[in-house]
């Protein structure tokens, strides 16, 4: 489906973050890049930007990012762009002649609008606009939000000023060309050449259906709303459904603050994959060193390890880097962490416990960790369609026990409780898939 985006504004009143608006980098990617992958991911295939005063510089960005991830782009430059949006659409009429999705450039539309708009039947003639009806919405800033009357379905009216009306213009529109003939006659009869305008002759005539939505959108258009979306991305973070206790608790709000700083830099998920188990490296080092000092940095040098360990699919999703390969990566170096950590406090143990049996609950500590491991996707996917309602014990949980055997200096007990915990949960799996299988 092809995709027109309206990029031919001044943005003057987010000038404190960048000279061009589409450009200014929201978590490390500009506000443009945001909307097309969004609508990317909820079906386009096919991109029109029209461009207006800052035709060279989104232009020199454009075109290398369609070259990075094969996309089809086409610029139209609107040199009338001083007009209104209205004009930057019409631009687009020689460029497309079959229904097409229609998004502003600095309005941040959840990928699920956007799917669902694009599943919609059209009329012949018809166009469709997502509405946010919770008019409660904190992403809203109501003294400049476009507002919506609908009514069984059907848009009445649309304007930033109306008294009445029960919904918010989100800015992601399903359209077929004859959105072109409504903005030509508001210009030729109404002498208004606003997106709105062209809306409201429609209205008129029946031919604009609302599609409510109550999914993550907002528009981009100042200090406060470029603050409130920035929030509210890092705030979805927080939702992996995956995320053990500690995760939950304590690894996630503050692995969260530091992907906040590093989106802001050239570093790739890899990269920080790679710090995180060397950090697990350095830990270990400390434990075989001797004293309770060591015992405690490492400790605390394991732990901090185990929120970064956070931050490469944090910085992934934020920036548009995930890849299979890199979730594979990440799962490697985490086994080899997990068996360095436990060496490592194994090692400590037997330096003052010089027991064969000490070296047994190792084994164990280890081998548990790697089968709760092991085992984890394969229980998940077997049990999709069953809640299991046993404590998901992770690596968060391994690595938060790690830290609190270094803090309270009880290396051997907790050793063990890891083993135990770690085995028992593997063999708990092993029967509750057994069960699932034989229901």
């Amino acid at each position: 489906m092809k995709c027109l985006i309206i990029a031919a504004g001044q943005g003057t009143r987010l000038k404190s973050k960048g000279e061009v608006k589409p450009l200014v980098p929201l978590l490390g990617v500009p506000l443009i890049e945001r909307v097309i992958r969004s609508s990317k991911e909820g079906g386009a295939d096919e991109f029109f930007v029209v461009t207006g005063q800052h035709q060279q510089p989104l232009s020199d960005f454009l075109k290398p990012l369609a070259e990075r991830i094969s996309l089809s782009l086409t610029l139209i430059q609107n040199d009338e762009w001083e007009q209104g949006n209205g004009v930057s659409v019409l631009k687009a009429r020689d460029w497309i002649d079959e229904p097409f999705l229609l998004m502003m450039a600095d309005h941040l539309v959840d990928q699920e609008i956007i799917q669902a708009l694009s599943k919609q039947p059209l009329v012949d003639g018809e166009v469709i606009l997502a509405v946010d009806t919770n008019l409660q919405n904190p992403m809203v800033d109501l003294e400049d939000v476009t507002r919506v009357h609908v009514e069984s379905g059907r848009i009445l009216d649309i304007d930033k000023s109306m008294a009445e009306y029960n919904a918010f213009d989100t800015g992601c529109f399903l359209c077929t060309p004859t959105i072109f003939d409504a903005l030509e006659e508001a210009r030729d009869r109404h002498n208004d050449t606003s997106l709105s305008a062209g809306i409201r002759v429609l209205a008129k005539k029946q031919k604009i259906r609302a599609l409510p939505v109550r999914n993550f959108w907002i528009d981009v258009d100042d200090q406060k709303s470029f603050e409130k979306a920035e929030q509210e991305l890092l705030q979805i973070l927080r939702g992996k459904s995956h995320d053990g206790p500690v995760s939950r608790r304590l690894n996630r709000p503050l692995s969260i603050r530091c992907s906040r700083i590093l989106v802001r830099y050239p570093v790739t998920p890899n990269q920080i994959s790679l710090f995180s188990f060397l950090l697990s490296v350095l830990a270990t080092v400390l434990f075989v060193l001797d004293g309770y000092a060591f015992l405690v940095l490492g400790g605390v040098v394991a732990q901090a390890s185990s929120i970064i360990d956070g931050c490469d699919g944090e910085v992934a999703r934020l920036k548009y880097l995930s890849s299979e390969y890199g979730g594979w990566f990440d799962a490697v170096l985490d086994r080899y962490a997990d068996a360095f950590l436990l060496f490592g406090l194994t090692w400590h143990v037997h330096g003052h416990n010089p027991s064969p049996l000490v070296l047994v609950v190792g084994f164990l500590a280890i081998i548990g960790s790697f089968m709760v491991s092991y085992t984890a996707d394969k229980h998940d996917r077997l049990m999709k369609s069953r809640i299991d309602k046993g404590i998901r014990i992770g690596r968060d949980i391994r690595v938060f026990l790690i830290f609190c055997a270094a803090l309270l200096n009880m290396p051997y007990l907790i050793l063990m409780a890891i083993a135990v915990l770690m085995n028992t949960e593997a063999i708990r799996r092993i029967i509750v898939c057994r069960e699932h299988e034989e229901s």
